[in-house]
């Protein structure tokens, strides 16, 4: 249903010299007179209707607006109602648009179209919420809102590398629209990071929760066997060198008091050895069972 302005202006235009007519005719015996137009105001209404027609076809449609709605005062004409639908419909103005076209059925006796002017206030109607909520969002722009869980003091939070009050976020901030970088951070606490996307329009909430900051401390075990096979060991070597010096000094040479020093000394010597290799190998296993204590 896209009946044009221009054809709409013809009909009003015909029935304006209708009316014309109806002046010099005479009413039917028993009809009710219809109430007499002067032709001042018709031809007033014409000569309005003809540059409402201009203007819509120069897209100038608020001064169709104006004309039609003076041809409308001289001479009311349903039609016009028509007319001034169609040229606020061309701006934008639904709502407008949609008020008219009710005054044509109104206005209109057993209007032939009323099916099809019906369904287009629908249409106009839907694209008069669409343009209202697209006007909302431009002027309310996008924001951003934060709640932090727990006590904010202490806490603070960084916005897209600058520093916010925690207290503060928590009113919607006016922000771009885009990917912004949410970081909080609270003593004892690990630090928390987001990457949010507002969307244009949109008004976007994020809650952060904190976890305890985690510590671990290391308690090494006692290094008893390490320390005890250690001792043995030095011991050991050190009475290997006794016998050692003591079978060098001997006075006799090959006799059995010197072969028994350096024997014990060579076997002290061997067992001294293992004890050190025995005491290292213990300073390691002791090492690795080292226990780790995590801390909140």
């Amino acid at each position: 249903m896209r009946r044009s302005a221009v054809a709409a202006g013809g009909a009003a235009l015909a029935l304006a010299s209708a009316l014309a007519c109806a002046q010099a005719a005479q009413p039917l015996p028993g009809a009710v007179p219809a109430p007499a137009v002067a032709a001042p105001r018709v031809d007033e209404a014409q000569r309005h209707i003809a540059a409402a027609v201009d203007r819509f076809r120069r897209r100038d449609f608020s001064g169709a607006i104006q004309e039609f709605e003076l041809a409308n005062a001289a001479v009311p004409t349903p039609e016009l109602w028509y007319n001034i639908a169609r040229a606020r419909e061309m701006l934008q103005d639904y709502h407008g648009a949609v008020d008219d076209l009710r005054r044509y059925l109104r206005d209109k006796v057993d209007p032939p179209d009323r099916a099809d002017v019906e369904r287009h206030i629908g249409e106009l109607e839907r694209l008069d919420e669409i343009r209202r909520a697209a006007l909302a969002r431009n002027v309310t722009g996008q924001t951003l809102r934060l709640e932090v869980e727990g006590s904010a003091e202490g806490t603070v939070v960084v916005l897209d590398g600058r520093s916010e009050a925690a207290a503060g976020l928590r009113t919607p901030r006016s922000v771009a629209e885009g990917v912004h970088r949410v970081e909080v951070d609270r003593p004892g606490m690990q630090p928390w990071v987001a990457q949010v996307r507002v969307r244009a329009g949109e008004s976007a909430a994020v809650f952060a929760t904190l976890a305890p900051r985690t510590t671990y401390e290391t308690h090494p075990a006692p290094h008893i066997a390490s320390a005890v096979l250690g001792g043995l060991g030095v011991a050991a070597l050190g009475v290997s060198g006794y016998f050692a010096v003591r079978s060098a000094t001997e006075g006799c040479n090959g006799c059995s008091a010197q072969w028994d020093a350096a024997h014990r000394s060579d076997i002290l010597l061997g067992t001294g050895a293992a004890l050190a290799v025995g005491a290292l190998v213990a300073f390691f296993v002791e090492r690795a069972s080292s226990t780790s204590v995590t801390r909140r």
